[in-house]
């Protein structure tokens, strides 16, 4: 499961790319996810990240600190959202009220974590 860690780095390097081009489907998406009980989606797929990072480390891997820190970062993060939902929503409101000059921003950065990910696995 080597692979894994990769292709989990390059899907987040993508979602970065689209988020740069298109910043108002985050928007869209962040609205969703603050509304009802689609907020465990999100916590469920955080969970999915960092167990595959956390799975898929290998030796073989360049960095393989960076890959563990990003596993544990996103099961942290699951936790958070589900221990503390009504947070996680207003977090998820105020990034949707974000303009799209600071949500490219936040792609850019989004996207060279994205490319660290990749070198690393």
């Amino acid at each position: 499961m080597q692979w894994l860690p990769k292709i989990i780095a390059v899907l987040i390097v993508i979602d970065g790319i689209v988020v740069l081009f298109r910043p108002d489907l985050l928007k869209k998406y962040c609205q969703l996810f603050s509304e009802g009980a689609t907020i465990y989606i999100a916590a469920i797929i955080k969970a999915l990240i960092g167990a595959g990072f956390l799975f898929g480390v290998s030796e073989k891997c360049h960095l393989q600190s960076v890959i563990i820190a990003f596993g544990i970062l996103a099961i942290v993060g699951a936790v958070f959202i589900i221990a503390a939902p009504q947070k996680a929503r207003a977090i998820t409101g105020w990034l949707a009220n974000k303009n799209t000059t600071t949500l490219r921003l936040l792609a850019i950065i989004y996207l060279l974590i994205g490319a660290l990910l990749v070198y690393s696995s």
